[in-house]
């Protein structure tokens, strides 16, 4: 790997590739990267198995309440019933992620694989059987502590293969639009099985598409990382770094944008009779922060990286406040889709930073803690979204997603002279990334 490490630094930019000039040339030879991104041994095989294990990170809720709520029944206890699964995983999977880096992700997939499995049958028993709900609690937190998350892996095999090179951001490119066409797919997918064939099908698929992809990403061990034992040194705890706590809290606001988005644009479209119109609206929000996560990824950018963190958290942050000027469902597409092009850009900068800032033997529990913070911050933001959305009325109810925004920018600026003082003594502050720790 160290071989094709240096052959990657020796080679042009993404954007470089049309003449030398960076950020210019055409835009099929920008996008180029992305089919170049495969030319390493095994990166196809750990995508494909990470999409089919992510596919249950965004299908078991849904699957749940689907399951659960089949004759009108049960939306309470489903809505907490998901709340513990969801705090669960948030809380314990950064743990799982420690141990991938000290003992491997194929150690702990195996592991977490095989305890999902069981929680995840019990629950299904459970609710087949049309018995006493309350075993679903302590099932419901098993099944969120056991769940293979497997967006952390696989970004942490990215960076194992292209970190110090120009291809790693389009690396993590790649890796948000897949989160944004996992969170498409997996609705639809578990929503058609659960109303078509029977309500418990969305949950059977969620476990196989889950133990099939964790195990499959299991066995291809040539592109995990090297775990810190293999190094032969210790596995210092991530959140030593101040810069990752303060991005972990960065992301915590991010997260509180998308689960109030989400909650608020389904009160806005009902208020305008078109509640049928969410899912679309949403699908559109997503669609076109994977676009811009993937034209961000395609070009060189040279601005420092601790500047671009600041940028792109503002534009993020600011791509929010026109929404809250939206008077009719033709303004709110219009506005939803500009605001979507800041998501992307936001989130691959932030992990960025992350590789940058944390040691390699730490990684894959550093992108854990941020991914926790999101989950967190989105339920947060589901709660206080559904407070705005009754409270605040329809035209200031986008209020609270620009305040979770507003959230994540305070608190990169707060933390701003930390970010920059361990990315510029990571390395040459850049936008090849980091070098290797």
């Amino acid at each position: 790997m160290a071989g094709d490490q240096t052959e990657l630094k020796r080679e042009a930019g993404p954007a470089d590739a049309g003449g030398g000039r960076p950020g210019f040339g055409s835009l099929a030879r920008r996008f180029a990267v992305y089919a170049q991104l495969f030319d390493a041994r095994g990166a196809k095989g750990f995508v494909s198995a990470g999409f089919l294990a992510r596919l249950t990170t965004s299908m078991i809720g849904l699957g749940l309440v689907l399951a659960l709520t089949a004759g009108n029944r049960h939306y309470a206890v489903a809505g907490a019933i998901v709340s513990v699964l969801v705090l669960a995983n948030a809380l314990v999977f950064p743990l799982a992620g420690r141990f991938a880096d000290r003992r491997g992700q194929d150690w702990v997939l195996v592991r977490l694989t095989a305890c999902f499995a069981v929680a995840m049958a019990g629950v299904i028993a459970v609710v087949a059987a049309h018995g006493p709900l309350w075993p679903l609690f302590p099932l419901g937190f098993l099944v969120g502590a056991t769940l293979p998350v497997a967006a952390p892996l696989v970004r942490a095999r990215w960076t194992a293969l292209y970190q110090g090179t120009e291809r790693l951001r389009a690396a993590y490119g790649f890796e948000t639009a897949t989160t944004e066409v996992v969170f498409i797919v997996g609705p639809i997918l578990v929503t058609l099985l659960a109303t078509s064939i029977t309500p418990l099908a969305g949950l059977v698929a969620a476990l196989v598409f889950a133990v099939a992809g964790a195990l499959c990403l299991a066995v291809q061990r040539s592109t995990q990382p090297v775990t810190a034992n293999q190094r032969g040194g210790r596995t210092a705890a991530a959140l030593r770094q101040s810069a990752l706590r303060t991005l972990c809290v960065a992301q915590f606001g991010l997260g509180g944008v998308f689960g109030s988005v989400e909650i608020v644009t389904a009160a806005f479209a009902t208020a305008h009779h078109a509640r049928g119109l969410t899912g679309l609206l949403l699908g559109l929000w997503g669609l076109s922060s994977a676009l811009a996560g993937l034209v961000y990824g395609a070009i060189a950018v040279r601005t420092g990286l601790h500047r671009r963190l600041i940028i792109a958290v503002a534009l993020f942050t600011c791509g929010f406040v026109p929404l809250l000027f939206a008077s009719g469902m033709a303004e709110l597409t219009v506005l939803l889709l500009v605001a979507g092009l800041a998501m992307a850009p936001a989130t691959i900068t932030i992990f960025e930073v992350i590789q940058r800032v944390v040691p390699a033997s730490a990684l894959t529990e550093a992108v854990s803690w941020a991914g926790s913070g999101v989950v967190l911050g989105m339920t947060a933001g589901s709660l206080l979204g559904g407070w705005g959305a009754e409270s605040l009325g329809i035209h200031h109810m986008y209020a609270v997603p620009v305040a979770f925004g507003a959230l994540a920018f305070a608190v990169v600026v707060a933390g701003y002279r930390g970010v920059r003082a361990e990315c510029l003594a990571a390395g040459t502050d850049g936008g090849a990334g980091g070098r290797a720790r």
